[in-house]
């Protein structure tokens, strides 16, 4: 009765928040027109682009020890060392800023590499100097900087220490960690994220210390993880508050927004459990200051609730919400295929683990069974749509989309005319959006500004707005073909129309003269294949499908 009466308030919400908003839409000149204050950037992580891996000082992180062990090869990873130097960014990292620079863009995302700046209370001269620098080019050549706090790479000595966030000492020294950069760069920064994606982190990267042998299976528990993350976030908010920063700081989820395969009551439950499980987690503590009722009903013996004390603290903890969205999913209560083959991906890792008895993910359709990450081409834009509108009707909190972007495993290159297609499918249904239902969104940046090292794809998945040369080792910089896609929307901005081309395979758009328009019809998403393919995630009763249209 309980699961009912949930999916029918469900129901209510819904039909209440599309009907209360369908007279909000406005008559705009252009209805894809950028909001007068919106920001248009692009981000990129320490991580995956510094490189300088243990250069002047810079502490060993976990990623540098998990990925040096060698021993991920059957995960994809094929060279240990790709992130040493990546794209070397360390050194090079004015060629970064001129090429933001010359595609228009106002906003410039990056992280922060933890060991790089402090550690245990000690400065990291060269590395806090490297960081002023970047800051001062980001600002000397007229865009904001974004910083992120926290992407993943915490020292390697805190693993060794108390398995890092498996353990509750790792606010403190998070914490620790932050106010030093809250004093060391207060003043020159206004927007600030703690964590980027404490889903993902817990989903992926327990699960990939324990294919390397660094964790036991039953040291990894995601949910741990994600409370003390939570936990390190809101005392680092409260510590950037009482240092008197005039800027705003927020917090980052990955979103891969469910929407039920039918009205059927137990298809909403379902699809509402999954949205939950995965990102309700994390932003509902840090808004709401507890968990979804829906995760203590399902999950009440695996979660340690929050105290009373907790719960106050980690309350209303972000000015902002930042989300990363690439594709959205559907979810049913039975399996509709259980004939279909079934995948195990490790970016779902073991968050669903708890919902008995399976946590495969099962894929179906068109889709290449060997190439899933083919995922990343796709055009759906209807995933940021659904992810927007999920986050503002469950949290009312301004959102930032802190990455969003096209993997290119066609081989494309810098003939890229269809990331200028899936960026402009999803900004404009991302802006119409926004008019349409009045949703504080106040900038979008696209991930990622530079071709990068992306995990086990290497350099092989690039998603960058800008080519790398890794090919030829020169390292250098050069624009895409998709650049006149940036520096139209910023010179004029409007988010242009720019079709998808007619195939999809490596090599130059059918038509050489195409070009991007600031026409307000729907982006086309015509292709060759006109089929749906899904990836199918069977979690106990409840079925996650993966949705990517054509």
């Amino acid at each position: 009765m309980g699961k009912v009466l949930h999916t029918l308030a469900i129901i209510v919400a819904t039909a209440v928040a599309f009907s209360s908003a369908a007279h909000l839409a406005v008559k705009d000149e252009d209805p894809y027109a950028l909001p007068e204050t919106f920001l248009i950037g692009a981000g990129v992580s320490a991580i995956q682009t510094e490189g300088a891996w243990d250069a002047d000082g810079k502490k060993e992180s976990s990623p540098d020890h998990l990925l040096h062990t060698g021993k991920l090869a059957h995960l994809g990873f094929q060279d240990p060392h790709q992130h040493d130097v990546a794209a070397d960014s360390y050194h090079r990292y004015m060629d970064d800023v001129k090429m933001a620079k010359a595609l228009g863009l106002q906003l410039y995302r990056f992280s922060v590499s933890w060991g790089r700046v402090f550690f245990e209370g000690a400065r990291i001269e060269k590395g806090i100097q490297y960081y002023h620098d970047l800051i001062k080019a980001i600002k000397d050549n007229g865009m904001q900087p974004l910083i992120t706090l926290y992407h993943f790479d915490h020292p390697q000595q805190y693993e060794d220490d108390f398995m890092g966030w498996q353990s509750d000492k790792m606010v403190p020294k998070f914490e620790e960690y932050a106010k030093f950069m809250f004093q060391e760069y207060g003043k020159e920064v206004d927007l600030w994220v703690t964590m980027n994606e404490p889903n993902m982190y817990c989903a992926y990267f327990p699960s990939m210390f324990v294919e390397a042998g660094l964790y036991k299976e039953e040291d990894a528990n995601i949910y741990r993880c994600m409370r003390n993350l939570i936990l390190a976030h809101a005392r680092s908010y409260h510590a950037f508050k009482d240092a008197g920063i005039s800027g705003q700081i927020g917090f980052t989820a990955l979103l891969m927004h469910a929407s039920p395969n039918s009205t059927a009551p137990e298809d909403v439950y379902a699809a509402d459990l999954f949205n939950q499980v995965h990102a309700g987690q994390v932003l509902a503590p840090v808004v709401l200051g507890d968990y979804p009722q829906v995760l203590k009903d399902e999950l009440s013996d695996k979660l340690t609730e929050f105290t009373p004390e907790e719960k106050e603290l980690i309350r209303g903890t972000t000015d902002f919400i930042g989300f990363n969205v690439y594709f959205s999913m559907v979810a049913a209560w039975q399996d509709p295929s259980s004939s279909a083959p079934f995948f195990k991906i490790p970016i779902m890792g073991k968050l669903v683990e708890d919902l008995p008895p399976s946590t495969y993910v099962n894929i179906a359709g068109e889709i290449d069974i060997k190439n899933p990450m083919n995922m990343f081409t796709r055009i759906a834009p209807e995933a940021i749509r659904d992810a927007v509108l999920w986050v503002w009707n469950s949290y009312k909190k301004p959102i930032i989309i802190t990455e969003n972007g096209l993997g290119d495993s066609l081989g494309m290159g810098k003939k890229d005319h269809l990331r200028a297609s899936y960026h402009s499918a999803y900004m404009r249904t991302l802006v119409s959006t926004m008019k349409v239902f009045k949703v504080d969104v106040f900038a979008y940046c696209a991930w990622s500004l530079i071709d990068s090292f992306e995990w086990s794809a290497g350099f092989g998945r690039p998603f960058g707005l800008v080519h790398v040369d890794f090919e030829g080792k020169t390292l250098d910089r050069s624009l895409k073909e998709s650049s006149q896609f940036w520096i139209e929307l910023a010179k004029k901005r409007v988010v242009p129309l720019v079709e998808e081309p007619i195939t999809t395979t490596p090599g130059p758009p059918a038509s050489s003269t195409s070009s991007t328009s600031s026409a307000s019809s729907t982006p086309s998403t015509s292709s060759a294949s006109s089929l749906s393919t899904f990836l199918l995630l069977p979690v106990g009763a409840v079925l996650i499908t993966l949705k990517s249209f054509h």
